[in-house]
């Protein structure tokens, strides 16, 4: 018999490269999400050595939205995990929040998929690349709302717990659940999240 295919995590750190993300006082979006995203892959490693963890990127390097689905998918993954860090206007915003890909509350979580998708805008020919999508336009994102998500139930359920541990367990203020435009997680064929994990803005969160 053929041995049973090993579950397939995929780490996603944001961010990276020539594009830096966020920047905060002393430190840059790449840099911290990639951190944790190594830590995290590190932890499974040792306590799930039968899980198979592919990294998007594990250095410091441009890799294009699009790409990372396609690493995704290439690695026939189990689960997908978007790891970044957050940035507001006003110094005190904080806490973490997790996203599935969805169209609930669109307009209120717009700015944040505006923000995560503009990344695209560095690649050299990405009207092509993705399907004349423009990341600044309202009009784009109508696409969205016509998907199918298969894998919303189990992004939900995972995101749930991603939420609890990080309240329950790091006592941080609870941003909630929430559904958002994320071309990665649209593109990635499987039950994915994109996790903030504080905001950079806020300087205690910061550090």
């Amino acid at each position: 018999l053929a041995a049973e295919k090993p579950y397939t995590l995929v780490l996603d750190a944001g961010h990276g490269g020539k594009d830096p993300g966020a920047i905060g006082k002393f430190s840059k979006e790449k840099d911290l999400n990639l951190k944790l995203v190594l830590e995290i892959g590190k932890q499974i490693n040792e306590l799930y050595p039968d899980v198979n963890v592919v990294y998007t990127r594990s250095t410091d390097v441009f890799i294009p939205l699009q790409t990372r689905a396609d690493i995704a998918n290439k690695a026939d993954a189990d689960l997908f995990i978007s790891i970044h860090t957050n940035s507001a206007e006003s110094k005190r915003a904080q806490g973490v929040e997790t996203f599935i890909l969805g169209t609930d509350r669109m307009e209120a979580n717009l700015d944040v998929a505006m923000r995560e998708n503009a990344v695209m805008k560095l690649e050299s020919d990405y009207k092509t690349t993705y399907q004349g999508f423009d990341p600044n336009s309202i009009d784009s994102y109508i696409m969205f709302e016509l998907m199918q998500n298969t894998y919303m139930d189990q992004s939900l359920q995972f995101a749930e717990q991603v939420q609890k541990r990080f309240v329950g367990h790091l006592n941080r203020e609870d941003r909630g659940v929430r559904q958002a435009a994320f071309w990665v997680l649209l593109k990635t064929a499987c039950p994915s999240i994109l996790f903030e994990m504080g905001f950079i803005s806020n300087p205690e969160e910061e550090r």
